[in-house]
């Protein structure tokens, strides 16, 4: 059941959105937490938010809340310790990574059953590990490191390459001269970037880089470049062919291709790594994405007396 002050909140936030004919979308990420003793409040992750501002409860990013413990104040969330679960007046947080099968913190429980949740109860110097069948109230749920990593993951502006290739495609080349083959770098097509997302009392942040780009160029031949590639000038570089990425030349024109062009598909390879912030779990990912264009191949024509 909510307290009080959620289902105040909530019908004030109602009215002000009907009296005032607005359509109210929630920030990302946004979610309530609901103490099984004290008031429900609202927490707003910003965009673009590095997940390592004020934690839940501590003012910026979120509402607040006062929590005690045996009738004292006390802080809603401790670093390194998690969020106060004020029906037994301790501090939770996930442990990362979960101690190997056999541990004694399992207390005679498997991994997967449950979790292992580092402890310290409020007033205590040490604390120590735990065994839960549920997540403890107060805590963010039963996310893991790896499942947190996937939402990092997915905040990362990944993208293809933004190709460009010469013989320019707006015009047309010719067979048997080399093609120049680049994408621009930006953090977005070449990296590195990163994002984090975050819950009460952990963060995992993910960093990407590419890694090579495979061009395939549209008649079963491919390139790969574990390089940008260099950008082509016509005044610097004439009709030599690149130094870092290129196809030395197409044999055949063109003309019998679907729409008298040959396609070319970059496929981008994007590296991951993520990990805790702060310390803890670790991983690797690997992710592909794909830009298109196309090329126009000429003959070369010979005009004799």
């Amino acid at each position: 059941m909510l307290t009080r002050t959620f289902r105040a909140l909530a019908v004030a936030v109602s009215v002000a959105v009907v009296a005032l004919g607005l359509t109210v979308a929630p920030a990302r990420a946004d979610y309530w937490v609901c103490p099984p003793i004290g008031d429900c409040y609202l927490v707003i992750e910003k965009p673009g938010d590095g997940g390592g501002g004020t934690p839940p409860g501590g003012g910026e990013g979120g509402g607040t809340q006062e929590c005690t413990s045996g009738g004292i104040v006390v802080p809603c969330w401790q670093a390194g310790w998690g969020y106060l679960n004020p029906a037994d007046g301790c501090y939770y947080i996930l442990e990362s990574p979960q101690p190997p099968a056999g541990d004694e913190a399992w207390a005679g429980h498997e991994p997967g059953d449950g979790a292992v949740y580092r402890q310290r109860c409020y007033g205590d110097i040490i604390g120590a590990l735990v065994w839960r069948a549920d997540p403890p109230p107060g805590t963010p749920g039963s996310l893991s490191p790896a499942e947190l990593a996937a939402r990092a993951v997915k905040e990362l502006p990944m993208r293809g390459a933004q190709i460009g290739i010469s013989p320019n495609p707006s015009g047309a080349g010719l067979v048997g001269l080399p093609v120049w083959l680049w994408t621009a770098v930006t953090p977005q097509t070449w990296g590195p970037i990163t994002a984090t997302a975050s819950v009460p009392g952990m963060s995992v942040t993910a960093r990407a880089k590419a890694t090579q780009i495979r061009w395939n160029m549209g008649n079963e031949k491919s390139i790969t470049c574990d390089n940008p590639g260099t950008p082509y000038n016509k005044a610097k570089h004439g009709a030599s062919p690149s130094p870092t990425c290129g196809y030395d030349g197409y044999p055949l024109p063109s003309r019998n291709e679907p729409s008298g062009r040959y396609p070319i598909t970059a496929t981008t390879t994007w590296h991951i790594d993520w990990w805790v912030v702060g310390g803890g779990a670790t991983g690797t990912e690997t992710v592909t994405r794909e830009s298109t264009t196309s090329i126009r191949i000429d003959e070369l024509q010979v005009v004799t007396g």
